[in-house]
């Protein structure tokens, strides 16, 4: 009954997707305005099969600042943004140098301005040094440990470019998916995001088109969706799998990265 629905899902969100669909119902999902991820990190001890941050496909230790937090945290505040739930993730985000400091800042936030904000860090739990760190994380921060134990783990197959795709030749890409409303809006070192996941591409293909500042709540934030969901395996919904597979638009784009890292401008 499961493998039923869950492939009745995977045709309606197909049909969905489709432009003369979209364009008589509108865009399926909305950016969220109550969530954020906030990818402090890229580095990983684990680079996981199909990461979506590319930790394994392009490892880096590209991360945020503390001056990058604090311009967060004051933006939340000017805009008067009183966030239902901020996620710290990475990478792993315990590898941080600075992971306590930023931890205390969103704690300040919390207490001195938004008390009903939950504060979330996601870790994969994996090895001695992750551990120690989260033994000394503060008893209000929400800790949120997947607990793998190796590198193979059943992700989705995010390098899996609809594009790539003829079955997605029609497709309106402004739909985005549920991660952009479920997960929320995502902020990296290169800006804000309708998701996490598309700041980790941008990453990789050097768009550099994160938003610099706290986007209003009437930017939904479809044009990056135009540009990002069509390169994402999230946007057509790829199974899980522990095997690793990759369209030809991200092997060459790995290729590229490999040979010169884009540069982006900073949030």
């Amino acid at each position: 009954m499961f493998k039923i629905r869950r492939r009745v899902k995977r045709v309606y969100r197909y049909i969905r997707v489709q432009k003369p669909v979209t364009k008589l119902f509108g865009p399926q999902y909305r950016r969220s305005r109550k969530f954020i991820e906030i990818d402090i990190t890229y580095r990983c001890n684990l680079r996981c099969n199909n990461c979506d941050r590319s930790c394994r496909q392009a490892p880096t230790n590209e991360q945020m600042s503390v001056e990058q937090i604090q311009k967060f945290i004051k933006e939340s505040v000017d805009n008067n943004v009183k966030w239902e739930r901020i996620r710290v993730m990475g990478g792993e985000p315990t590898l941080h140098p600075d992971i306590f400091e930023i931890l205390n800042l969103l704690l300040e936030y919390k207490r001195n301005y938004s008390p009903g904000t939950r504060i979330e860090l996601c870790t994969n739990g994996f090895g001695k040094f992750v551990n120690d760190v989260l033994s000394k994380v503060p008893k209000e921060i929400e800790v949120v440990n997947t607990s793998k134990e190796s590198e193979v783990q059943p992700f989705y197959l995010f390098n899996l470019a609809p594009k790539d795709s003829l079955r997605y030749r029609y497709a309106d890409y402004t739909n985005g998916c549920q991660v952009i409303s479920v997960d929320g809006m995502g902020l990296t070192p290169y800006g804000y995001y309708p998701c996490a996941v598309a700041g980790g591409i941008d990453r990789i293909f050097g768009f550099d088109i994160g938003r610099k500042k706290l986007p209003s709540d009437d930017d939904e934030m479809r044009d990056q969706l135009e540009v990002f969901c069509k390169l994402c395996g999230h946007f057509r919904a790829a199974k899980r799998t522990n095997s690793e597979l990759m369209s030809p638009t991200w092997k060459k784009a790995y290729e590229d990265y490999k040979k010169r890292k884009p540069k982006l401008s900073l949030y």
